[in-house]
């Protein structure tokens, strides 16, 4: 059947207007990747043909979204400082808050030669593989324990040169594979309190628990791991946290606890404190 993108679009659009308010850009997403048009080709409103298939599929993935499933997971794929990772049930979506991580954290290394990093709970691996990409010559490590996430982070990772040595097993345990030593430890760890975990949107609801509560208070895995980790940060070197809203002075208080010095917080693009970092100033 032959006919026009926008017709393809209104009927996209119309159909989820009822339950969402991004039904516009969401209609345009779900339109491109069944017919693999373009935004221009949208705008132009081209014609295309539309096999049976793909009218099959585009009813699919309207009924799973009606549903609440998460239109990365429909997608199969979510874009991430500038590369698009491979994502869907049973891995943390990569979201634009988790970008302030990564601009803090490759700040931190803007200079440094050859630095050794660490990435805990890498989840889809969008922050080990983006700071393997932006900063090429860093021995970059990952660890995940999620056998679902751990598909999705070892086909990204090779999606972009294979460049991070990833670990499958659970950052609260003694891994001997690692090096003793790192420049940066970074994570985004499960910080969703035990009342948030309660009321949580139905999308983020069908993200995986594991990656989303981090016990009663959501600190659960900023103090073992800052008891873990920080011990191995080398002289100078940092530990990066991403946090819940309202949680800075919390962590902060864990990070200078642990010794850590230079606690830094910072804020993401709608102004709430989503980074918490501090260095280790002992030799």
């Amino acid at each position: 059947m032959v006919i026009s993108l926008r017709s393809v679009y209104l009927y996209t659009k119309n159909t989820l207007s009822n339950q969402f308010d991004t039904a516009g850009q969401e209609a345009k997403e779900l339109v491109m990747a069944i017919t693999g048009a373009s935004a221009a080709d949208l705008y132009l409103d081209r014609q295309v043909e539309i096999s049976l298939e793909q009218q099959a599929k585009l009813e699919s993935l309207l009924k799973r979204r009606m549903a609440h499933e998460p239109l990365q997971y429909l997608l199969g794929e979510w874009d991430f400082y500038g590369r698009t990772f491979v994502v869907g049930p049973g891995v943390l979506i990569p979201r634009a808050d988790t970008e302030t991580l990564a601009v803090v954290c490759l700040s931190f290394l803007k200079g440094k030669t050859a630095p050794r990093v660490l990435d805990l709970c890498t989840g889809s691996g969008c922050l080990s593989v983006t700071v393997a990409s932006e900063q090429p010559d860093a021995e970059v490590w990952a660890v995940e324990k999620s056998a679902e996430a751990w598909r999705y982070f070892c086909r990204n990772n090779e999606t972009y040169g294979g460049k991070v040595r990833g670990i499958f097993g659970d950052v609260l345990t003694e891994l001997p594979e690692l090096p003793d030593s790192f420049d940066l430890i970074l994570s985004n760890p499960p910080y969703l309190t035990a009342d948030e975990m309660r009321d949580l949107q139905p999308e983020v609801a069908k993200e995986p628990e594991m990656a989303l509560f981090g016990g009663e208070d959501g600190l659960f895995f900023h103090r073992e791991i800052t008891a873990r980790y920080a011990g191995r940060l080398k002289p100078g070197g940092m530990l990066a946290y991403e946090i819940g809203m309202g949680q800075q002075q919390k962590v902060s208080e864990i990070l200078n606890n642990s010794g850590l010095k230079s606690i830094c917080q910072t804020p993401d693009l709608h102004g709430i404190i989503r980074v918490v970092t501090a260095e280790n100033k002992f030799s």
